[in-house]
């Protein structure tokens, strides 16, 4: 039991062999001494002879140097093009059209065709498009034009191609968690990729969000770390009210399955650790896995564990709730990153999809209606200003209806 499919692995890999994140940052930490030593006798010699070799040449050899090696061209036309609304209309609408008409091409499908994009032109060019286009069209590298080849690397935009951060999200955990350290290798950074299931086909995943941790986390910092739709389902109250205000933290329970360990939350006496240890126990030989369980996850630290990159982890909580986490790479800490009382980061969330108003089939729903007969269907998702104005309904049939608000995604979803 690991949580994968054949249909889910498909997505990942090759993975690696199983590496000790330990012996990675005593390799990096010996590494960068021996290595220190050695260009810090070096390069004073090296600095010298490549100062007296640049100080011996003449002021015209220098000046050809200095203008044969720099891009203050390119970045000069590239920047006239960009900080002109007129050519980068141009270079925008020109790039969609021909890569349309190559994607449009190279379809052999069967498949119905999609709609043909059209884009008016103006009826006269201006002089600086013009001569924008004929520079253009005046490039003689063979690799300049795209083929029809290059419709192998075209493709729609996804839903997980677009991110509700407008810049990485700091969570600064507490300074005994990250452990702040003046050495960087002695901490090494984990980029973590998460997917979920698709709920229109469980054999298909896509990527929900993307995160960087460093060794020194726990598997509960990276738990606390993700954002997830049941983190935010209603709860309801004594009184039969549902309150609007998402449940934060979703304390329902959750247990990290990776190596052959389940990690449980240890917040109960039987945790889903448990669980999934007695619940794999009654397969038969040939169905079980081997597992064993493990300590809490909020104990259990990045630094203590083995992994292997680009292999598939599973993780589930709120009862069936199911995600898969990659770790797509391991590096040392470097000067240029953020400080280590900055992480986790969370670098990308997938917008959630949301549920539309099945009254109007315009408005996001922001609730759904149970028990109500009047809309044909139980449950009924609608929106605001549509349940409005149809009341609430009245007579024997109203104590049976139930309206429960739908999650806002306003927990962790933005910076």
């Amino acid at each position: 039991m690991s949580g994968q499919s054949l249909a889910t692995e498909a997505h990942f890999g090759p993975p690696s062999e199983c590496i000790k994140i330990s012996d990675f940052l005593h390799e990096v930490a010996a590494l960068e001494q021996s290595s220190h030593k050695v260009f810090a006798q070096s390069a004073d010699s090296l600095g010298d002879v490549a100062q007296n070799a640049w100080t011996a040449l003449s002021d015209e050899r220098r000046a050809s140097i200095e203008a044969e090696c720099g891009v203050q061209d390119v970045r000069k036309a590239l920047g006239d093009v960009i900080t002109e609304p007129r050519l980068m209309a141009h270079v925008m609408r020109s790039h969609e059209l021909f890569t349309h008409s190559i994607y449009e091409t190279a379809e052999v499908s069967g498949r119905k065709k999609r709609k043909r994009l059209t884009v008016e032109e103006p009826a006269e060019e201006h002089p600086q498009v013009t001569s924008l286009r004929r520079s253009l069209e005046g490039v003689r590298l063979r690799c300049w034009p795209l083929t029809l080849h290059s419709a192998l690397f075209i493709r729609p935009p996804k839903q997980s191609d677009h991110n509700t951060l407008t810049s990485t999200k700091y969570l600064s955990l507490p300074v005994n968690t990250t452990q702040e350290s003046a050495n960087r290798s002695s901490e090494a950074l984990l980029f973590v990729t998460v997917y979920d299931r698709l709920t229109w086909g469980h054999k298909l995943i896509s990527r929900s969000s993307q995160h960087v941790l460093l060794s020194s986390h726990t598997l509960g910092d990276m738990f606390d770390s993700i954002p997830c739709t049941s983190n935010e389902m209603p709860e309801r109250q004594p009184d039969g009210s549902w309150t609007d205000a998402p449940a934060a933290g979703g304390g329902s329970g959750a247990v990290i399955f990776l190596e052959d360990t389940a990690y449980g939350d240890g917040l109960s006496d039987k945790d889903y650790s448990d669980k999934l240890v007695e619940c794999l126990g009654v397969l038969s030989e040939k169905k079980r896995t081997a597992v064993e369980k493990g300590r809490a996850m909020h104990d259990v630290t990045f630094r203590s564990l083995e992994l292997r990159l680009h292999h598939p982890y599973w993780l589930c909580h709120a009862g069936n709730c199911e995600h898969f986490f990659v770790i797509e790479h391991l590096r040392a800490h470097h000067a240029s990153d953020p400080p280590l009382s900055a992480f986790p980061l969370t670098t990308q969330i997938t917008p959630p999809l949301l549920d539309t108003c099945r009254a109007c089939n315009k408005a996001p729903a922001v609730s759904a209606v149970t028990g109500d007969i009047r809309l044909g269907e139980s449950p009924f998702m609608i929106c605001g200003p549509c349940w409005r104005w149809m009341g609430a309904p009245k007579g024997e049939d109203a104590e049976k209806v139930e309206v429960v608000p739908l999650p806002k995604h306003e927990f962790g979803w933005c910076v």
